[in-house]
Order: structure tokens, then C-alpha cells, then sequence
């Protein structure tokens, strides 16, 4: 089905996505299938904190995009964007938004942080927005070593949590790679389809650079 996403000043993004009445048959193989909070907070942080020209022209990768609300909002504001994502499917979805958003053919590659993101260009992104990625702490030196070989020096990495990680524990594993690490919040209205019976979220939105005496 059919979702818009209204999302000023850009607008309204029009996703496809799974409708509610299949969630309890969703697993960790097709949460992709859905947008889900943490998502629709980074989108919402992003757009408040680059504004609307603050990507324009700039690389961005967005890791395990899922149905690629993230990397859709960051296309509309100007950004060049790939999309990443293990599940063939997502990227197949992700090229329909792309389309149907006015973003023209999607730059897709399949894998994840582990297997396809060598296929990534080492220093390539300014930016690289990931939704819902750190909920497995297992992943986060993949992810980390990942993040170290596709920023470009200066760039910085946007992960969003629901508040479902250790914070303390996410900042200490990506300090030791090499990142400084900080936080700020962003609050969305959920399910932001509906008028009544919304619930506000806050969301985590961690913000990674290179630390000054990163390698």
C-alpha cells in the first residue's frame, strides 16, 4: 500500500510499504517492509538540521534503507544518494519510491555493512543516515568499520534508535573505533497517518565523526 508522508518544507513523500493489518507477520527478515519511527524521526531531523539546501550536491549513503523514506528525503534535498540493503526486495521497493517521488532511477546496491558494502567506493559519502541498524550490539564493530571505510574524512554518520539500545555501552564501542559520538532527540507523532489517538516518540538521532586522532 500506499503511504504520504508529510514532511515540510519538502513536502509530501509517498511510500510504499506494508499495511498495518500485516505487522504481526513481519521478522527480522522483512521488518524492511515498513516504516518505522526511528526512520521517520531521522527523516524529520534531517531536513530541520541541513535544511533545504544543505545537502545539495553531496554524497550520501543510506545503510540498510529498507523501503528508503531516509534516503528519499535526503534525495529531495538535493543530496546524490545509494541505497544499501541485504534484501533484494527493499532495493526493488526503493527504486518504485524513488520513481514515484520524482527522484529518477535509484542507485542500489545489495548487502549490508558485512557483505556488498565492499562493493562500496572507500571515502565516497559525506553523509551516511541509517534507521533502526543499531538494535543489535553484535553489529555495531561491523558497522563501525564500515562507517570508517566509506566516510570521507570530514563526513559524519547519522544512526537513529528508538531508545531501545545502551546508549553508554553504543557510545563506548564507536568511540573505539575511532568516532566521536554525540546525541540529540527528535520527537515524531505516531501513526502519523492517523488525526486522533497519536503517540509522541522520541527519538535518538547519534551523530558520528572521525575522532581528531582517528587513523
Amino acid at each position: 500500500m500506499l503511504r504520504e508522508f508529510a514532511l515540510d518544507p519538502i513536502g509530501t513523500v509517498s511510500i510504499e510499504e506494508t499495511s498495518s493489518k500485516n505487522l504481526l507477520k513481519l521478522s527480522t527478515r522483512t521488518y524492511w517492509q515498513r516504516v518505522w519511527p526511528a526512520g521517520l524521526g531521522l527523516a524529520a531531523y534531517i531536513i530541520e538540521h541541513f535544511g533545504r539546501d544543505g545537502l545539495r550536491g553531496r554524497q550520501v549513503l543510506d545503510l540498510g534503507c529498507g523501503v528508503g523514506l531516509i534516503g528519499i528525503v535526503c534525495g529531495r534535498l538535493g543530496a546524490h544518494v545509494t541505497f544499501l540493503d541485504r534484501e533484494a526486495g527493499a532495493l526493488a521497493t526503493v527504486r518504485r519510491n524513488c520513481l514515484r517521488n520524482g527522484l529518477g532511477p535509484a542507485q542500489t546496491i545489495g548487502g549490508d555493512w558485512n557483505h556488498g558494502g565492499h562493493r562500496l567506493e572507500p571515502g565516497a559519502y559525506d553523509v551516511v543516515v541509517g534507521g533502526d541498524v543499531v538494535y543489535d550490539d553484535l553489529e555495531w564493530p561491523a558497522i563501525s568499520s564500515g562507517l570508517m571505510r566509506t566516510l570521507r574524512r570530514d563526513g559524519v554518520a547519522l544512526l537513529a534508535d528508538p531508545g531501545w539500545v545502551a546508549e553508554a555501552k553504543l557510545r563506548a564501542t564507536f568511540r573505539r573505533s575511532g568516532f566521536a559520538v554525540s546525541k540529540n532527540r527528535s520527537t515524531v507523532s505516531w501513526p502519523p497517518w492517523r488525526t486522533t489517538h497519536l503517540q509522541r516518540k522520541a527519538i535518538n538521532i547519534y551523530t558520528l565523526r572521525r575522532a581528531p586522532h582517528a587513523p
